[in-house]
């Protein structure tokens, strides 16, 4: 490797991946990944899952971004390297037809011109750069579009990868409402047999097999021609001057086609996973849930049935006088606890507002103070929108659409957990299946105590008296 390509390689590895320029503030976070403070806080701000790495989806602490003073003395000295410039590159042209040496580059035209060339009326309304300043530009441009190429390459990575966890948890969700959720529905609804049923399920779930399959064909392939534009911009970018600047545009025009060319992900017709009759089938098990006032902190508002929980209607005067409080949630769990079965209920939650609902395991909860794990969903402000956080996992929900009402399922021996949609009928996650110990009780949050917050009023949905449920 000669010092060009040397400084170029430790430019490459100074460069920030989403501004694509040498850091400024170099911050290192928990998995490695190195970035600019300031890019990887405004994308903290704009992205759907806050507290992680943009590249490998790791979580990390915000605390912890301090500047690395050893990638810092790097790129000062990176800046001081300048790579040897076009003009050391060798190979440089001769005119054919005044037989002088080219120094000149016409935009235009997209030739190298000599002095002579420049004096010619077919030249005099062109824009000219001398060779080495359009060799310049060309190379920036070059490097621009490798840069671009490499970050198009991880995203399609991920999207990779998020189609493979498509596929795992369809499987999953077909497996689980064949084995939990029909036989007991069947018991309840003799016009749907067993066999009907799964022979919809076994239908639905083939076509979305093979959408799933197919979407990752598609993005393995765009993994592959990426992989040969970066190989060709590389080459091109060690290639002697004249011939840099006349291939050069050729292959940036590639470069950008491709990029345009990102595959979308597979739609699949249960958005992730369902079935026709979905509600039906939870409902079979849906179960009685109150709030329990002895868990609940003190200043959430129960309702008197013990079904709807909210903070003050002057919640921002908690802000002077809760103390530990500002930051976390506020919760209360529900007056049930389950050790064995399957359990579904609802929650009327708001679109535009900020709350928390799952399942905690453990020990339980002491005024609001949770001493157990929690398996939730969160809905989360950030930016002029609300987004879904799913608890213990770096993955993203799919959007489903408005949601104002969520379900909840629980199969204990199964180890199962999920959320759905109720307003769009469809699941927004499951977790892969654990290992469930002691009881579990539900689990509500109206949101954190936060000045910019909007908190919420949860309100768990009455049964459905057609339907019976789980005591």
């Amino acid at each position: 490797m000669d010092d060009r390509e040397m400084a170029e390689k430790l430019r490459l590895e100074l460069t920030c991946s989403i501004c694509l320029d040498l850091f400024t503030q170099a911050v290192t976070l928990d998995c490695g990944h190195n970035f600019c403070r300031e890019c990887v806080l405004q994308s903290w701000q704009q992205t759907h899952v806050p507290w992680t790495c943009l590249l490998c989806r790791a979580s990390s602490r915000p605390r912890g971004l301090k500047p690395t003073q050893l990638l810092e003395d790097l790129v000062s000295f990176s800046r001081q390297l300048r790579p040897p410039g076009p003009g050391d590159m060798g190979s440089q042209a001769t005119c054919g037809r005044h037989l002088a040496i080219c120094k000149l580059f016409c935009e235009d035209d997209h030739s190298p011109l000599c002095a002579s060339c420049l004096l010619s009326p077919e030249h005099e309304a062109h824009q000219v750069y001398p060779l080495e300043e359009s060799a310049e530009n060309c190379k920036g441009q070059l490097q621009e579009a490798l840069g671009h190429a490499w970050a198009k390459e991880r995203e399609a990575h991920m999207l990779l990868e998020q189609e493979r966890g498509r596929l795992l948890r369809c499987r999953m969700e077909t497996c689980t409402l064949k084995r939990v959720l029909l036989p007991e529905y069947i018991k309840t609804n003799p016009v749907w047999t067993e066999k009907k049923q799964q022979g919809v399920l076994d239908k639905e779930n083939r076509r979305n097999v093979k959408r799933l399959r197919a979407s990752e064909d598609r993005i393995s392939r765009y993994i592959q021609d990426l992989r040969k534009m970066t190989e060709e911009l590389e080459k091109t970018l060690e290639q002697p001057l004249v011939e840099m600047l006349l291939g050069g545009r050729s292959t940036m025009e590639r470069s950008r086609e491709l990029l345009l060319r990102c595959p979308e992900p597979a739609a699949l017709d249960w958005t992730v996973c369902g079935t026709t009759g979905m509600r039906e089938l939870l409902l079979a098990f849906q179960s009685h849930i109150s709030l329990d006032p002895g868990t609940a902190h003190s200043n959430l508002i129960l309702s008197e049935d013990l079904k709807s929980v909210r903070l003050p209607r002057n919640w921002q005067d908690l802000l002077a006088n809760l103390q530990g409080g500002v930051g976390h949630p506020l919760s209360v769990l529900g007056a049930q606890s389950f050790t064995s079965g399957s359990h579904y209920w609802e929650v009327e939650v708001g679109s535009e507002t900020e709350w928390e609902v799952g399942i905690c395991k453990g020990p339980g909860n002491d005024q609001g103070n949770v001493h157990g794990d929690v398996f939730s969903i969160t809905c989360l402000h950030m930016g002029d929108q609300f987004k879904l956080w799913i608890s213990h996992t770096m993955e993203n929900p799919e959007e489903t659409g408005p949601l104002h009402s969520l379900g909840i399922f629980l199969h204990y021996e199964g180890g199962h957990v999920s959320f759905y949609n109720v307003t769009q009928g469809c699941l927004i996650y499951a977790f892969p299946p654990v290992t469930f110990q002691g009881p579990l009780r539900p689990f509500f949050s109206p949101g954190l105590v936060q000045e910019e917050n909007q908190p919420s009023t949860l309100t768990i949905c009455p049964l459905s008296p057609q339907y019976r449920g789980s005591s």
